[in-house]
């Protein structure tokens, strides 16, 4: 097990590439001022919803033809010392239509390759509700199996402050004939306390046969350095069938082209 404590950590690895490029990316907006709401972390441009920081989208809905970001999420469990990352390239082939690759870790070791598809299906209610799907496959290095998510996504902007972002799913956890479905349901509502600054709440549900439910309940905090640069950062908790309870310490560095 990897201690926060060693210099060589995971963690301190990763927290010392995103000061890093915190510092470039304030570097940088020292000379361009903000003119307009940044366009980094959102689930929808139109409506102006915000993105959630765990379960992440593959661009916003209603994206444009050739928008591209990367980002980085990490989440490191006070509990164990072990640290999650996973950095992500997302892109717009089609308007309305985007593509994402992430490779997530455990520590330092590659775990997984992950390939997501999204798309958007329209706006109604005068343009404060947006919604669309989301498909995910997963190939896990060690067990050799695939996995696959299939989400309905909806949004709704209730005024200039208050929003809600909603993903609805089911998971097939093995593509072979013994493989499980598990329910999936995550839910964010965000508060715009102002142009740069977003408070949010996310609970992220797995319900899997014979009662088995694990949820992540996660605060968060957005903070839009630049127009296109996003650092997202909060301190959430994680339990599986109501046992032992796991602190997580999570972030997210986002930048959009």
């Amino acid at each position: 097990m990897h201690s926060t404590n060693s210099p060589a950590s995971p963690f301190n690895i990763i927290l010392l590439t995103a000061l890093a490029c915190l510092h470039t990316i304030q570097t940088a907006s020292a000379e361009t001022m903000r003119t307009e709401e940044g366009d980094a972390a959102l689930s929808s441009g139109a409506p102006h919803i915000p993105e959630p920081m765990v379960f992440d989208m593959v661009r916003p809905l209603g994206v444009r033809q050739g928008d591209a970001e990367v980002n980085v999420l990490a989440e490191h469990s006070l509990r164990t010392g072990n640290t999650e990352w996973a950095p992500e390239f997302e892109f717009g082939l089609f308007d309305d239509f985007a593509i994402e690759f992430e490779l997530p870790f455990d520590n330092l070791r590659l775990s997984e390759y992950k390939l997501g598809l999204q798309g958007t299906i329209g706006t109604g209610f005068n343009d404060h509700f947006i919604h669309g799907w989301q498909m995910i496959g997963y190939h896990d290095r060690d067990t050799e199996k695939y996995s696959i998510d299939a989400l309905y996504l909806a949004g709704y902007r209730f005024n200039s402050e208050i929003s809600n972002f909603n993903m609805i799913g089911m998971r097939r956890d093995d593509m072979e004939r013994d493989g499980h479905f598990v329910g999936l349901f995550n839910t964010t509502w965000f508060y715009d306390y102002s142009q740069d600054l977003t408070f949010g709440i996310e609970m992220n549900n797995e319900f899997r046969e014979k009662s088995d439910w694990t949820y992540l309940l996660m605060p968060q905090i957005h903070w839009d350095i630049t127009n296109h640069a996003t650092l997202q950062f909060g301190v959430g908790l994680s339990q599986a069938n109501r046992k032992e309870t796991n602190w997580l310490g999570s972030w997210r560095m986002i930048y959009a082209f």
